[in-house]
């Protein structure tokens, strides 16, 4: 394998510093020995290593043998670790105790720990408004003129900052060999295929970090200049190391994943999938035959449980112990007296017993090209001054990371004499920021109702030093529709903004008389707009604008009416506020949306002088069961532009048959998650839709007693390609229907 050619040593570990602009203080460049740093104390009796092998989740075995250890009084002298070993080890080495990690397991949402983006309620008011177009988190690159790829499937900021907090007792370590325990990790240069030693000039949580980056799953980590991926490819139990840094006796743990079965070979990713394990067995089989009749494997019994499997926590750990304690006399041979390993244990955990808040004196940032780092900085001057824990350093990262720029924002404290600085280290998108995004929807009753809508959004983001932002969208199908827009922030980090914006609207509606289709016609709008408007941090926007807008209306097919046609200059508001956790199901947040729009003179077919919409969700859940109750209507500039009929817009009755000036429509959602009952990883929802509306030509009023009520019944998967539901439902008094639907209902 490449791995076997040779191994190198990484000096420093943190990215190197811009060309211009605040930088951290200078780092010694990589070393190019292949040596690791041994303990110098000397030790009489002989020296224990601790291996530890990847295997993703399989990996917490590794707190139950520790649990053993510490209760048979056996010491450990140097550990060494790949992937969730270099993790679970690097952290024993830090002074974490067995139980202090199994509570990490237990109390850590592993789900978000690996989401791709911020939870929601943090997210920039723009890429919340981008949910609501159903528009795909994935995005393509543009470079050099041909489309590029995101490095990794799965979010790195959760996982960033969880490690670095586990790691904050030992923040000022840089040779890990200076932990309680000595300790080195293992990762793989990804452009020469070698063997990487993390230990000297690097921070546990990047060597953690580093180690432990799945290809394909995870982003390399970028370390001066090299890109590092997991070190199980090259090295997943690394028995070599830890006699490098002085180990007589080995205790070696594996827990790496055996190979797929043959109908788990059906598809390109199992095939890539085993590709991988199979690279990671070699070297496991290599480390083994290397062991000696001193040293002892222990191979937990993980059979069911795989390397995803991060809920059972509790049976994994249980599984370590079990194979630790099937080795009992052989572990206990290595115990030393109560009183010394007491004060081993005092000693190894001195850094997580002591481990206190920082004084923060300036905030830097490094590393970035694209993106000023001012408008970055900007956003953490508040911690200037402060005593802080890692924990309330966490939202201001959040909140940088929300933006939508970077795939992680790290930190680093450095100590410069008497002060210590915050590095922010902002890892840039490496697909750029010149992006193409695709989304839409899909909806069928199987009958006469059926519409599409294809949607592509081109966004260039960062085209000046105040973060400008030009966006494009194209939407083919039931709407045809073409947008431009520029946002520009007035100034580095700046909340306010200008929005100068073009959009050209064209949409084909029915016209019917009860339930005879009378005519199908077209509503055509373009509008130009100028606003102004100030970001609501983690809550929305307010905006104000001025706009010019030309209106036509034209009959298609059916009953003829002449065409209408008006052009009119308008002022324009809108307040729009956004907390919820989920556009699709939300358990949490609220939101409101409310625009007004007053022309200088009529426009449309009735004279329009002013438009209104509305529109207001509210989730309330109890235990797993959750009501959304919304709300939504208004008066538009055109005739029929309000229509219901569709899933969940009077489910049953045909999109249309209900239209007119103004309309109001209540909606009631019932729904759980139903995954665990249908045994899918995938979030299934199941649940009840109550509808009720009704919609009116302007100048008639709408009234209770002539709204329709409808209801549903429906399931709905959150797959990689989006949301898909199936439902069936009826409109009282009116039609059925059962519905296939891609996308986020309106």
């Amino acid at each position: 394998m490449a791995g076997e050619a040779g191994a190198t040593q990484l000096a420093a570990v943190t990215p190197a510093p811009p060309a211009a602009g605040p930088q951290p203080a200078p780092l010694p460049p990589p070393a190019t020995s292949g040596q690791v740093t041994a303990p110098t104390a000397p030790v009489t009796r002989p020296k224990i290593g601790l291996v530890l092998s990847g295997g993703g989740a399989r990996g917490f075995a590794h707190i139950g043998v520790l649990r053993v250890l510490e209760e048979l009084r056996v010491p450990v002298d140097v550990v060494t670790g790949t992937s969730m070993g270099s993790i679970i080890g690097g952290l024993y080495a830090a002074g974490y105790t067995s139980r202090q990690l199994e509570e990490v397991v237990q109390t850590t949402d592993w789900d978000s720990i690996f989401n791709k983006r911020a939870p929601r309620a943090e997210l920039d008011w723009r890429r919340k408004e981008d949910d609501y177009k159903n528009l795909s988190d994935f995005e393509l690159g543009i470079v050099g003129g041909g489309l590029t790829l995101p490095r990794g499937l799965a979010g790195t900021q959760r996982l960033e900052f969880f490690l670095r907090s586990l790691a904050g007792p030992s923040k000022r370590v840089r040779n890990l060999a200076n932990l309680p325990v000595p300790f080195a990790a293992i990762a793989t240069d990804l452009e020469t295929g070698k063997r990487v030693l993390l230990q000297k000039d690097v921070s546990l949580s990047t060597a953690m970090r580093a180690s432990m980056s799945v290809p394909g799953a995870f982003p390399p980590v970028d370390v001066h200049g090299r890109l590092l991926v997991d070190g199980g490819v090259v090295d997943n139990l690394p028995v070599d190391a830890a006699r490098a840094m002085g180990a007589d006796i080995i205790i070696a743990v594996n827990v790496g994943t055996p190979l797929l079965k043959r109908e788990a070979l059906a598809d390109v990713v199992g095939v890539a999938s085993q590709l991988t394990l199979m690279m990671g067995l070699e070297t496991i089989e290599r480390s083994i035959a290397s062991l000696k009749p001193s040293d002892l494997l222990l191979t937990p019994a993980l059979d069911t449980l795989g390397s995803g499997d991060f809920g059972q926590g509790a049976a994994l750990i249980a599984a370590g112990e079990a194979a630790a304690r099937a080795a009992l006399d052989r572990l206990a041979a290595y115990a030393i007296a109560p009183e010394a390993f007491a004060q081993r244990e005092a000693q190894r955990t001195r850094f997580v017993r002591e481990d206190g808040p920082v004084q923060i004196d300036e905030v830097r940032v490094a590393g970035t090209r694209a993106i000023s780092p001012e408008s970055i900085a900007a956003q953490a001057q508040d911690l200037v001054g402060r005593e802080v824990t890692a924990a309330q350093i966490a939202p201001t990262l959040d909140r940088i990371y929300s933006s939508g720029d970077f795939e992680a924002v790290s930190y680093a404290l450095v100590d410069e004499g008497s002060r210590s600085v915050l590095v922010i280290t902002p890892y840039e998108k490496s697909w750029g920021y010149n992006a193409i995004r695709i989304g839409g929807n899909v909806q069928t009753n199987f009958n006469d109702d059926n519409s599409f809508n294809l949607l592509v959004a081109h966004s260039w983001r960062w085209l000046n030093r105040w973060g400008a932002e030009w966006r494009n969208e194209v939407q083919i199908g039931e709407v045809r529709r073409f947008l431009t827009e520029w946002h520009q922030p007035l100034g580095a980090g700046s909340h306010w903004f200008v929005l100068p914006r073009l959009e050209s609207l064209r949409q084909e509606r029915n016209l019917f008389l009860d339930t005879l289709l009378l005519t199908r016609y077209e509503n055509k709008q373009t509008t130009s707009e100028l606003q102004l408007g100030r970001e609501l941090p983690q809550l929305g926007s307010v905006r104000i604008g001025i706009a010019r807008s030309r209106l036509t209306s034209k009959a298609l097919v059916g009953f003829p009416f002449p065409p209408q046609s008006s052009t009119g200059n308008s002022v324009l508001m809108q307040v729009r506020t956004d907390t919820l956790d989920d556009v699709l199901f939300p358990r949490r947040g609220y939101f409101s949306d409310l625009r007004y729009r007053r022309y200088t003179e009529g426009v449309g077919v009735n004279g329009v002088r002013e438009a209104m919409s509305f529109e207001a969700i509210l989730p309330i859940s109890l235990g797993r069961y959750t009501a959304n109750f919304s709300l939504r209507g208004g008066t538009t500039e055109q005739q029929g532009r309000f229509q219901l009929g569709g899933l969940f817009n009077l489910t049953g009755t045909r999109t249309g048959e209900v239209s007119g000036d103004r309309g109001l429509l209540l909606r009631t959602l019932l729904f759980r998650n139903v995954s665990d009952v249908v045994h899918l990883k995938m979030p299934v929802f199941a649940g009840l839709s109550l509808e009720s509306g009704d919609a009116a030509p302007r100048g008639e009023n709408l009234r209770w007693r002539d709204f329709r009520h409808a209801a549903a019944l429906f399931v709905s998967a959150e797959s990689f390609f989006g949301p898909v539901f199936l439902a069936a439902g009826r409109t009282f008094g009116g039609g059925a229907g059962v519905y296939l639907y891609w996308g986020r209902p309106q």
